[in-house]
């Protein structure tokens, strides 16, 4: 007597006997059983030691270059501990910016920070005849978008109209700080940029100097801030 399938087998055998063969299998077969052989004929050929060659000098550009960085880095910080910036007080801030004027070659430099300074704590006039007005943030955190607009406002006065305006900052501006003063052609000088300043790397006024560090690469870590005396620096 013949046995009766069930009405649940019969469905999953007419499943069975119903799948398809799914169409990127045979396109992956193919692709494989062509892009190996060429893949193996590219490592086999000429090619391959220019790709290694580029592959390594991308590498050593890497290294290259986070050295440099790290090496920078160090330099800015061994300046600002030698300069004493973690020590000073406002005033004694104000008259390190003063001093780092008058080796940048600018005449008639004043401190008038302090009560009635009008928002500006330092003025000076460039090589090149440009007035300068700076005011200095000796700060612990970061300098936010309404002590830009502050000193925005202060440089519209009459007195300083004609006036470059530069921020200088021992610490850092937030971002939105860092667009208000871009939007008004303010310079700022903040913590690393200070750090070059130290080391001769910028400068205010004309002409730029190349990053002092770099050549130090040649010389060891040797470090001078160009003989400067002024306050916080022993």
């Amino acid at each position: 007597m013949a046995r009766r399938r069930s009405p649940a087998r019969k469905r999953t055998t007419r499943r069975r006997r119903g799948r398809k063969i799914n169409p990127l299998w045979p396109a992956a077969l193919l692709a494989v059983i062509f892009v190996v052989p060429l893949a193996l004929d590219f490592l086999r050929s000429a090619w391959m030691p220019l790709a290694g060659g580029v592959v390594a000098l991308g590498i050593v550009l890497g290294v290259g270059v986070l050295v440099v960085r790290r090496l920078g880095a160090a330099y800015r910080k061994d300046a600002l501990v030698r300069a004493g910036l973690d020590r000073l007080d406002p005033r004694r801030f104000e008259e390190l910016a003063a001093e780092l004027l008058r080796r940048d070659g600018f005449r008639k430099v004043r401190v008038i920070g302090g009560a009635g300074d009008g928002g500006v704590d330092v003025l000076g006039i460039s090589p090149d005849g440009q007035a300068y007005a700076l005011q200095c943030k000796y700060y612990s955190r970061h300098v936010g978008p309404g002590d830009v607009r502050d000193f925005v406002g202060a440089l519209q006065a009459r007195a300083y109209q004609a006036h470059q305006g530069v921020l200088v900052t021992s610490h850092y501006l937030s971002a939105q700080a860092t667009r208000t003063a871009q939007e008004h052609d303010m310079v700022v000088v903040d913590r690393d940029r200070l750090a070059d300043w130290l080391l001769e790397a910028f400068r205010l006024g004309p002409g730029r100097r190349p990053p002092s560090w770099l050549g130090r690469l040649r010389r060891g870590n040797n470090l001078s801030l160009g003989g400067m005396t002024g306050p916080g620096i022993p």
